[in-house]
């Protein structure tokens, strides 16, 4: 997981507001509210995370709080996509969540769905409000509910969330037919706005938006251009983030997995209108080893694992290397198991070519035994695989768009099976390829066909893909996890003889001896500027 943390002066911070609360009298109001941001379904103990039993714990045994979540919980981890999600909500209500934002991954698996899990999520007793108000249905009524308030230890607080645009091409776009994604900083003023209307003591913004990436507004750009907006909770990057803005707003973050847990101890030390006062605080795994599991949360996770083990636990291979799958690494390079996932692709298929993005890749696989459960939590997006014929221009473009995000990591990184490629990082987005040829030598021909392999997220213009969505299907097939699955049993230790690194080389400037795969590209820039 790639981890930034900006405390910018977080221990002085802490310690200022220590010294402000040790002289509060009983004028002073005070809540804490805690957070988690993007857990994508890790909902129980282990070595990294802290176990949704041991949070719900720590949250019912502090007086006066609030649990809140920044999105990006109903998917991600076998345990609740077995039920798209519906695990997940029960367990959430169950260990007191109050409020959450719409993440991007809450569309994976579909609006039915979705919206199936809001109506859980809101029924009473205990409800949990999932909440964005800047995504919109086709007619421009909300497609959940945009906010809410709640008063604890002598505070009002107003809640609102925030989707990242991204969605559109982070999601199938079957998922969000009919959905708008409206301006985020727009969204954010609106809502600030109506909060302090309502005179709200705090208002606290849970934004799955994010701080880096290939979004257009950042959380920390809503916390520095909105007004009126104490805290904002942000999601999206997976990062451990502490930053205050030149305006007082406060910008936290509690990084992925459930890893952490954020306490935002909020204080008022006289009527309304007087000043608030944040202390943030970061709780890591460490810190919950003498804490007892909340009973009845714990309970239902075990009853929940008693029925998935079954299932999950079944062996389907074995593999001699550990397959890399962390994040910023395959997102920015050839991996091996990125090689390992699109050869299945291409197995399945029969295609020439296979591309599968590193986004689609969520997690790492040890050296030894590959059970189910492994695979469903490595690729867990049900999308179906399709073909679709392309030309040798098309595939380089296609290609192009895969490089352009580097040297920074994107989920649209193309980890690819059948092919040869070298990029030149110094080159302009859109020109980098210097090099691009089969695996069996044959250089890429601009008007020759080729079969290409992708997921249908890709194959409809996931990531932001050109061209592909335009093209025809030519066949359709079982999913990603599936394919990996029917490889591993077809081909035994087969599978893993060809997955070593030299599919794609990065160069950064260095002179390159490539003259016919130059003149190759030549032709297919001159065809992109005719």
């Amino acid at each position: 997981m790639n981890i930034i943390t900006r405390a910018r002066s977080g221990v002085l911070f802490a310690l200022f507001a220590a010294l402000l609360l040790c002289g509060c009298g009983k004028s002073a109001s005070q809540a804490t509210l805690f957070y988690t941001t993007d857990t994508h379904g890790r909902l129980n103990s282990t070595v990294d995370s802290i176990g949704i039993d041991r949070i719900a714990a720590v949250k019912k045994d502090t007086p006066d709080s609030i649990l809140v979540d920044a999105g990006d919980y109903l998917q991600g981890n076998p345990s609740v996509n077995l039920t798209q999600g519906k695990d997940a909500v029960r367990l959430m209500k169950m260990a007191g969540y109050y409020a959450a934002a719409l993440g991007n991954h809450e569309f994976d698996f579909g609006q039915e769905a979705l919206r199936a899990r809001i109506e859980e999520a809101e029924a009473k007793p205990d409800p949990l409000y999932i909440l964005s108000a800047n995504v919109l249905n086709a007619d421009g009524s909300p497609f959940t509910r945009p906010s809410v308030v709640r008063s604890e230890g002598g505070l009002k607080i107003g809640f609102f969330g925030l989707t990242t645009g991204e969605t559109a091409v982070q999601t199938h776009p079957r998922n969000i037919q009919g959905v708008v994604f409206a301006d985020v900083l727009q969204a954010a003023a609106r809502m600030a706005e109506t909060l302090r209307s309502l005179s709200c003591d705090v208002v606290v913004a849970l934004a799955h938006v994010g701080t880096e990436g290939t979004a257009n507004v950042k959380s920390t750009d809503i916390a520095a251009k909105v007004s009126g907006i104490d805290v904002v909770i942000d999601g999206h990057s997976h990062v451990v983030l502490q930053e205050i803005m030149p305006n007082g707003t406060l910008v936290v973050s509690s990084g992925a997995h459930a890893k952490a847990l954020g306490k935002l101890v909020l204080t008022r030390q006289g009527p309304p209108g007087s000043a608030l006062e944040k202390s943030n605080t970061l709780l890591l795994r460490a810190d919950f080893v003498n804490v007892e599991p909340d009973h009845a949360v714990a309970e239902a996770l075990l009853l929940i694992k008693k029925e998935q083990d079954v299932l999950l636990a079944r062996v389907v291979g074995t593999t001699p290397v550990d397959l890399e799958a962390e994040r910023v690494i395959i997102r920015t390079r050839e991996t091996n198991f990125g090689n390992l996932c699109s050869d299945a692709l291409r197995h399945m298929t029969g295609a020439d070519v296979a591309i599968i993005n590193g986004g689609g890749i969520r997690h790492s696989i040890a050296k030894g035994n590959i059970s189910k459960g492994d695979i469903i939590a490595a690729i867990p997006f049900a999308d179906a695989v399709q073909t679709k014929e392309v030309s040798g221009a098309q595939l380089l473009e296609i290609l192009e768009h895969g490089f352009r995000g580097l040297p920074g990591e994107y989920g649209g990184f193309p980890q690819i099976s059948g092919l040869r490629v070298t990029v030149d990082t110094t080159k302009p987005a859109g020109k980098r390829i210097v090099s691009a040829a089969l695996s069996n030598g044959k250089h890429i021909a601009p008007h020759q066909k080729y079969t290409l392999a992708v997921s249908d997220f890709l194959a409809t213009g996931g990531d932001g893909y050109p061209v592909l969505d335009k093209l025809p299907i030519v066949r359709q097939f079982l999913s990603p996890d599936t394919a990996l699955e029917m490889y591993l049993k077809d081909l035994g230790p087969k599978a893993f003889d060809s997955i070593g690194a030299g599919r794609i080389t990065i160069r950064r400037g260095q002179k390159l001896s490539l003259l016919p795969d130059r003149l190759l590209i030549s032709v297919y820039q001159s065809a992109q500027a005719a």
